[in-house]
């Protein structure tokens, strides 16, 4: 009885039924007049009162108040102009780094973005017919805070993957479930760096990399790459040696390489000497089309000084945002707490989901399928690509779901890379990935998720940009 008369009384006074100023009856009145308890009454007014509606005046009785509640959050409309622009804002330096980076735009998929795997290509119905069977009983477990360092079932299942797709050398409880290699990135970072710790990373690079050692306050030194993969011959002169070190020695990004066996030999001698860490970001490994990849440094290194970050999420769909990170025993601990602190559990059910997909036969079939379509698009690519050697030179390594266009004529990379962007030819800039000069210019092109046809179209769209900026 208590809620109805409250809500009566609260949508009278809101529908001005009850207009401001009025005075109610006595609670022992309104009691007898609606033959309620009277103290059903007194708790409904109290209510009104606390909450701002009703006001009690000593000596005069209950009014309802001349201001409600709703008019304090409703602002008065001084002017329909719109707001003056803000002048001279202040970031920090984290926000300065990023301003100019390309802002990937709603349905921007389409094109060549980079990163986007064929989202046409994924069993999303199989997809949905395993996540529809993840147990309900199941479910009520899964609700609470009751595994951080990730779902067991998945754990096992990454580990059993990287054994024998990339000879990781792990347990199931050094892997660590994340919110997409991103995040590994970041966690890894700030519990390994102080400021002005020294650090490296490959030039160019994965600019999600550079950020999260920047953001740390760590003096970050820029790494040559060439054919082979990182010059670990630049790192052995630095002094001090760096703390860290981030390398992609499977398909370097953004320009392909790999990392052949002798560097990766000497980079894990280095790191051993001078007691640093490799982040090996596993970028591509899935997808070597002419020859299988190396293993990866984790599984060469024999004293855990590389910690290994893989994703689904170019492998499955980004939207899923699922990674994992492997650790040497002594670091999983405070991983773990650290990601509990910065974005706490990765959704159970998407790990569960994953888990039994992987299980269910399901992942290495859509892996497989993917390597043969990949590569097909790949020769394509680089078929229509052909057309632009005039004014570009074009690097590809046979693996990877994108190739880099390198302007070797005098051309105005945003001038270009701008007039594309326009055509909805969505690309990235290569200049954006470069830490420091010198820096080259060209374009970003990934393919995965185009057609054939597609990407004659697109790079046919290129070639014209190129060739009438070429005139100018």
């Amino acid at each position: 009885m208590f809620d109805q008369l409250y809500q009566t009384l609260r949508t009278r006074v809101l529908n001005r039924l009850l207009s401001p100023g009025t005075r109610l009856p006595s609670s022992r009145k309104l009691a007898q007049q609606l033959n309620v308890a009277r103290n059903t009454v007194i708790a409904a007014y109290e209510q009104l009162i606390a909450e701002g509606y009703l006001e009690s005046k000593s000596g005069s009785g209950t009014f309802v108040t001349e201001e409600l509640p709703e008019a304090w959050f409703q602002a008065e409309a001084q002017s329909h102009s719109p707001p003056k622009p803000i002048q001279n804002i202040a970031l920090s330096n984290y926000a300065e780094a990023i301003r100019d980076e390309n802002v990937r735009k709603n349905g921007s998929n389409q094109g060549f973005t980079v990163g986007v795997p064929d989202l046409k290509g994924f069993p999303a119905r199989l997809w949905n017919k395993v996540s529809s069977s993840i147990p309900h009983a199941g479910l009520t477990e899964l609700m609470g805070f009751q595994y951080p360092q990730g779902l067991p079932e998945l754990q096992e299942v990454i580990t059993d993957y990287v054994r024998s797709s990339r000879a990781v050398r792990c347990e199931s409880d050094q892997v660590v479930i994340t919110q997409g290699a991103q995040q590994a990135l970041d966690l890894c970072a700030r519990l390994l760096l102080n400021p002005g710790d020294p650090a490296a990373m490959e030039n160019p690079g994965y600019t999600g990399a550079r950020r999260a050692l920047h953001a740390t306050g760590a003096h970050v030194t820029a790494l040559p790459v060439d054919e082979h993969g990182v010059m670990v011959s630049a790192l052995e002169q630095l002094d001090p040696p760096p703390k860290l070190v981030y390398v992609t020695p499977a398909h370097h990004y953004p320009l392909g390489s790999v990392m052949s066996l002798q560097r990766r030999t000497r980079l894990l001698n280095w790191a051993a000497t001078h007691n640093s860490w490799i982040l090996e970001d596993d970028y591509d490994s899935e997808y070597h089309y002419q020859n299988r990849p190396l293993a990866s440094l984790q599984g060469l290194c024999k004293n855990s000084r590389v910690i290994y970050i893989g994703s689904f999420s170019k492998v499955l769909f980004p939207a899923l945002r699922l990674g994992y990170t492997i650790l040497p025993k002594e670091l999983t601990n405070v991983f773990t707490q650290a990601k509990m602190e910065h974005s706490g559990e990765t959704p159970v059910h998407i790990q569960a989901t994953t888990a039994a997909f992987i299980q269910q036969g399901y992942f290495s079939k859509h892996l497989k399928r993917m390597r043969v379509l990949y590569a097909e698009k790949l020769e394509c690519m680089l078929k229509a690509c052909e057309k632009l050697t005039p004014w570009c030179k074009i690097h590809t390594h046979g693996a990877g779901m994108h190739l880099v266009i390198e302007f070797t004529a005098e051309l105005c990379e945003k001038s270009v890379y701008n007039q594309l962007v326009k055509q909805k030819v969505y690309c990235s800039k290569l200049s954006r990935y470069y830490l420091e000069e010198p820096v080259k210019s060209g374009l970003v092109l990934g393919f995965a998720n185009s057609s054939e046809e597609e990407i004659r179209t697109k790079v046919e769209q290129i070639a014209s940009t190129i060739k009438l900026a070429a005139r100018t």
